[in-house]
């Protein structure tokens, strides 16, 4: 199996393990909220506050992975938001669960933009877009599967006391999970340092081609020779790109706020992570507005998650497809825009859906359709951002997480107001921003424009 496999395989269940540890602890806040004593107010501020340093940090932390390599942010990112799971496990009071939700933000921060530069570090153009569908892909399960998995684990639990702490009134050892889940991370961590290297290996000492890759902000690589006809393994056996510095960070700051694609690109993830965060954050609310038994809840919930997760598969296969037929500039913007359009047009269909297996069926297609089009979002970055692969995925995914803060109390209050129609009524309009926004991508242009070599 080619290498660049398995370094796609552990990034994936890396990505698996950071979706369970951000989702279980809303799978958990009533018993949280029972055990610490927690007002409705003190509850949603506490689950809030993971987004706020997790978007803030977003660019900081791709400029480190840009700078110091994917590999050294990852293992660190993955071993201190393990620690800071297992740190939640011992929260006394609201306090406490507050400061480790926003230690829980600033540690995550660098996972995506990290696995960005990786993954265009080991992966051919053509390849971009399944690379980073299998990527997102594991976090997707991992968020499908968390509910399950972690209510099961605080059930046989129950028993067992951490830091001389059994399970409180709620029955439930929420403690006990937290830890677990803390030290299953930290063993993945010491995994993917031992393994992950931030480029392919060197080819072999012998005479050598060198074949540009067709893209903005191209590497080039020395490749050994081939078999008259056959297919370089780019990702395979490519050396370390010459002068992949990045530049300052100050200076990938500016290029990036001073890129009219990137505020195109920012916007996109804005607007898409206010209608997304919905599945995430106010589904159970909706259904059990339409009086649907709380069993039957998170099967409905884990199905519509799941349908994202095949929306995932097939959009990189279908984004590499485009862009060899189409090229960079339509191959990348086609596949967003035509996801978002397909969104806004099934939070149409939930504002007069006529009976609840409908809407079931809509927010499932909602879901695949929205995660169609990750994979394209993630290779665009990956195209214009040169030696900043890292920064610039950052720069989309701090201004998404500001939208995914933003919508649970959007749409909640709207729904207050004007009901559930017109919350899906917000969320078509951010989803017809979004598409418009997915036209404008230009993956032809690199962020920063590319200096000649010297004569």
């Amino acid at each position: 199996m080619p290498q660049r496999y398995f370094i796609v395989g552990i990034t994936a269940f890396a990505a698996l393990l950071l979706y369970i540890d951000r989702v279980c602890i809303s799978i958990l806040a009533d018993p949280i909220q029972t055990d610490l004593a927690l007002s409705e107010e003190q509850k949603e501020s506490a689950l809030g506050a993971f987004f706020f340093t997790y978007a803030l940090f977003q660019i900081p932390v791709g400029a480190l992975a840009d700078r110091y390599g994917p590999r050294l942010v990852l293992s660190v990112s993955i071993a201190l938001w393990s620690v800071v799971t297992a740190m939640t496990g011992l929260a006394w009071s609201f306090g406490a669960l507050f400061g480790v939700r926003l230690l829980l933000g600033l540690s995550e921060a660098g996972a995506y933009p990290a696995a960005a530069s990786l993954i265009k570090r080991w992966a051919r153009p053509d390849e971009r877009g399944r690379f980073n569908s299998v990527v997102s892909l594991g976090g997707r399960v991992g968020g499908a599967f968390a509910p399950t998995l972690t209510t099961t684990l605080g059930k046989l639990l129950a028993g067992v006391a951490i830091a001389g702490i059994a399970a409180g009134e709620s029955g439930m050892n929420w403690r006990g999970v937290f830890v677990l889940y803390g030290v299953c991370g930290l063993v993945v961590a010491l995994l993917f340092w031992l393994v992950v290297r931030d480029h392919p290996p060197e080819p072999h000492p012998e005479p050598t081609r060198v074949v540009p890759e067709q893209d903005s902000g191209a590497d080039w690589h020395a490749l050994p020779p081939v078999p008259p006809g056959a297919e370089p393994e780019i990702g395979e056996h490519a050396t370390p790109p010459v002068n992949t510095a990045p530049p300052p960070f100050k200076r990938q700051l500016i290029t990036l706020a001073s890129n009219r694609g990137m505020w195109f690109f920012g916007t996109l993830q804005f607007c898409n992570n206010i209608s997304w965060a919905f599945l995430v954050t106010l589904l159970p609310t909706y259904l059990k507005d339409a009086n649907v038994d709380i069993s039957l809840r998170s099967t409905i919930q884990t199905g519509v998650l799941l349908a994202g997760c095949v929306g995932m598969i097939v959009g990189g296969m279908v984004t590499d497809a485009i862009r060899q037929r189409l090229g960079a500039r339509w191959g990348r913007s086609v596949p967003i825009a035509t996801t978002m359009a397909l969104g806004a047009a099934m939070c149409a269909v939930l504002s007069s859906a006529p009976g609840l297996w409908f809407a079931v069926t809509a927010l499932a297609l909602m879901a695949f359709c929205q995660d169609l089009g990750i994979p394209s979002v993630w290779a665009y970055a990956q195209d214009v951002g040169g030696k900043s692969v890292g920064a610039a995925l950052g720069f989309g995914n701090m201004l998404g997480n500001f939208g995914a803060a933003l919508s649970p109390r959007l749409l909640g209050e709207t729904k207050r107001i004007g009901g559930w129609e017109a919350a899906f009524a917000i969320c078509a309009t951010c989803y017809v921003i979004a598409a418009i926004c997915g036209l404008m991508l230009d993956a032809t242009k690199p962020v920063e424009k590319p200096t000649s070599p010297p004569a």
